[in-house]
């Protein structure tokens, strides 16, 4: 279907969320990340952990679980203090997710990649990329398995 109206119109309706909102993670959303990563810090394995968003807010990352990362407070503090570990945990995120680990719907939509901000159309989006990213990571070892 073609809208005369520019994506942001076409939410309207829809009442797209704020920035800010889209980027906070829900209870539901920090157990998913903890489903994917596990209960301890990414770096020192520490089981008390905060969500640590690979992509920063300030960088437009989204509250995807795909963009979390459970760090300890001590390693939070470090990442967001140290430029090149930061920089490690996305390129770890995109091998394994794609390039957009950090997307919501809204953005992926606004960037033409799905027709409509469904969870359905992202999430399916979203395993397609991370299909491509296995892939790619598999030819980049030579063909090895992951």
């Amino acid at each position: 279907m073609i809208h005369p109206y520019s994506k942001e119109q076409q939410l309207l309706a829809d009442r797209l969320p704020s920035k800010a909102k889209r980027s906070e993670f829900t209870t539901k959303q920090r157990k998913e990340v903890k489903r994917i990563y596990g209960d301890y810090c990414q770096i020192c394995m520490n089981p008390h952990t905060q969500i640590h968003h690979r992509k920063f807010r300030s960088g437009s990352g989204r509250n995807n679980p795909r963009n979390g990362a459970p760090l300890c407070h001590e390693c939070h503090a470090f990442v967001h203090a140290h430029h090149e570990t930061a920089e490690d945990l996305r390129t770890e995120a995109a091998d394994h997710f794609g390039p957009y680990y950090y997307y919501d719907k809204y953005d992926c939509f606004f960037e033409a990649l799905i027709d409509e901000p469904t969870d359905k159309a992202f999430e399916d989006f979203m395993e397609l990329e991370e299909r491509k990213a296995h892939e790619n990571l598999r030819k980049r070892n030579g063909g090895a398995g992951l």
